[in-house]
């Protein structure tokens, strides 16, 4: 859930407690889910900045208040361990090993996983809040939409269920202990130095599409954590204690900044839907065939 740290500091504590902590997914670095949103933002029609402008405004009862776009969508992370833990499990969805596409009727049988999270937010989203409480959960609902498009981009955050998506997975990278999980949100992109607000306009001149459903996009991360993240440069399972080497970043780099792009356009295309007066709830989720 997200990409480096702000600090050194930061990151070092970020990534032992990636080390140490619960099953759960960690997310594309806070570099990353910054500029997702922020190209998003860039990508916004008018009608749509003006309504994602109210949203943002109407955080004043939130924790951390009123905040930028791009500030905003840190702000899940920050409260899925405390005042949010309901939404712990939208970060991710896990997939059995053997499973080669997202079936939400099995692996999201308890209606607790990423794709509940963004049929939430976008539900709320779509309709007419009336009253103060409405705003503040349609500016919550921002915030947690945002992230969780970042989320669901990164590819281990639709992995394996046996491994919680790489973070069990132990792995030597630049003479230092990680998991892989923790590899594709923080060192690798770090590695790249991609930066918010540096790496802004190039990210936005990307050309990607934003065609498809969220369950695709789904299969999308899949596909890639099967293809790309679980597997070595020579074509073998990554186990344990494995180290990860040049070459792997190397094939790897183009799969992630692909896939920042492709999060921020296909943000934007919902946001500039809902705008539109669409109500993208059901017609991008629908459960695996």
């Amino acid at each position: 859930m997200r990409f480096f740290g702000r600090t050194r500091i930061g990151l070092v504590l970020l990534s032992l407690f990636l080390l140490t902590g619960s099953p759960a997914t960690h997310a594309w670095g806070w570099e990353a889910h910054k500029l997702v949103c922020a190209v998003a933002e860039k990508k916004l029609t008018p009608q749509a900045r003006k309504l994602v402008n109210r949203w943002l405004e109407n955080a004043a009862d939130l924790e951390g208040g009123v905040l930028s776009f791009p500030d905003a969508c840190l702000w899940p992370d920050k409260v899925k361990y405390g005042t949010r833990k309901s939404t712990y499990e939208h970060h991710f969805i896990n997939v059995p090993d053997d499973a080669i596409r997202v079936d939400l009727n099995r692996d999201c049988a308890a209606a607790d996983c990423i794709a509940i999270g963004i049929q939430r937010s976008l539900s709320y989203l779509s309709g007419e809040a009336s009253g103060d409480r409405a705003a503040t959960r349609q500016a919550a609902a921002l915030r947690f939409l945002g992230h969780y498009i970042g989320d669901l981009h990164q590819p281990l955050h639709v992995g394996n269920a046996s491994d919680w998506g790489g973070n069990k997975i132990r792995v030597n990278w630049l003479g230092k202990k990680t998991n892989l999980h923790a590899l594709w949100d923080y060192e690798m992109p770090e590695k790249m130095n991609l930066r918010y607000p540096d790496s802004v306009l190039f990210l936005a001149n990307i050309d990607v599409t934003s065609n498809g459903s969220v369950v695709a996009w789904m299969n999308e991360s899949l596909d890639l954590a099967r293809s790309n993240a679980y597997v070595s440069i020579d074509g073998n399972e990554i186990e344990g204690g494995d180290t990860i080497n040049a070459e792997y970043f190397e094939k790897n780099k183009p799969i992630i900044i692909k896939r920042i792009a492709q999060a921020a356009t296909r943000l934007a295309r919902l946001l500039n839907e809902i705008a539109d007066g669409d109500r993208p709830v059901a017609l991008h989720l629908r459960p695996a065939d």
